[in-house]
């Protein structure tokens, strides 16, 4: 009689520690760069040496897109969430709420991927540069998506500018990464939030009943 699989399926302990030190990898990238990232922080931080490194990742700049990849998947998921709300202007709140908590979070690394300078290093590929630009701009991408959908679902004006409105709160998302890096805090940020979203665009025919 074939005994039963005991404990983790083959592999599963080895994919579980490449997640834990591709997110190490993603905190030192956030919070450095690319450039200033040594391989010696990044080592540090992943608690593996280089001939590891090497091995599981590649070279620095593979292994900075597994990093980037990586947070961009959890950053996604979460991004879809806030804007599958029921209305787009609650879905956009949150969005912007949620990017202020991780901004100023004191355990966090505040930086990310997204917000951060393009990436011109010469020491990173082409490849890698337009990758960095496409995972950037796609925050407003999904902005200008919803709110597309809130003026086909008579939710916005059909006069409102869906893509100038997107462009206006990805920029305010990565102002908030630059407030938070010079001392703004959490509270501040929120009312910078309250008063963004008191210019929401309203229909028509709430102006003309009042």
């Amino acid at each position: 009689m074939p005994k039963k699989p005991s404990g983790n399926p083959v592999g599963r302990p080895k994919e579980f520690c490449e997640i834990k030190t591709l997110e190490a990898a993603m905190r030192v990238f956030a919070e450095k760069g690319y450039d200033n990232a040594s391989l010696s922080d990044l080592t540090s931080a992943m608690k593996i040496n280089r001939f590891s490194m090497y091995a599981s990742f590649g070279n620095k700049e593979a292994l900075y897109v597994k990093a980037m990849e990586c947070f961009n998947e959890v950053r996604s998921q979460r991004q879809q969430g806030f804007l599958s709300a029921e209305s787009a202007r609650e879905g956009v709140r949150q969005l912007l709420r949620d990017a202020v908590m991780k901004f100023t979070d004191p355990d966090g690394h505040g930086l990310c991927f997204i917000t951060q300078a393009p990436l011109t290093s010469k020491a990173a590929s082409a490849e890698t540069r337009a990758l960095m630009a496409k995972r950037r701009a796609e925050v407003e991408r999904a902005l200008r998506a919803r709110l597309e959908l809130a003026i086909e679902e008579g939710e916005l004006p059909d006069d409102a500018s869906a893509a100038d409105m997107a462009k206006f709160y990805a920029v305010m998302i990565q102002g908030f990464a630059l407030q938070a890096q010079h001392g703004g805090t959490r509270e501040d940020l929120f009312r910078v939030i309250d008063i963004a979203m008191s210019k929401w665009p309203e229909l028509r025919r709430q102006n003309e009943l009042t």
